[in-house]
């Protein structure tokens, strides 16, 4: 899940959104929505240039990576039948 972060990378303060992908071990269309939604926190240096800092980088993996699905308020998928086996007879008709 993610590479942890490197020495050297331990001063910067500052990642590009792809750098922050590689990070986190997601992909950059990912970290872009997850700005987009507010799931992760971002400084905007012009409208294509979003910067993230390191604390968002690592509070996003705490809250957010590795609890992905669920059903977001929608319904839970109903429960089906058990599948009809084609081998045996239908009731009703003769073979």
């Amino acid at each position: 899940m993610g590479r942890t972060i490197m020495p050297e990378e331990e001063q910067r303060t500052l990642f590009t959104t792809a750098e922050a992908a590689a990070l986190l071990g997601i992909t950059h269309g990912a970290v872009k929505d997850a700005i987009v939604r507010g799931a992760l926190d971002h400084i905007a240096i012009n409208p294509r240039l979003n910067m993230v800092t390191v604390q968002a980088i690592e509070a996003y993996r705490r809250d957010r990576l590795g609890k992905r699905g669920g059903y977001r308020g929608r319904k839970p998928p109903l429960s089906h039948a058990p599948a009809h086996d084609a081998g045996a007879e239908t009731p009703g008709k003769n073979r």
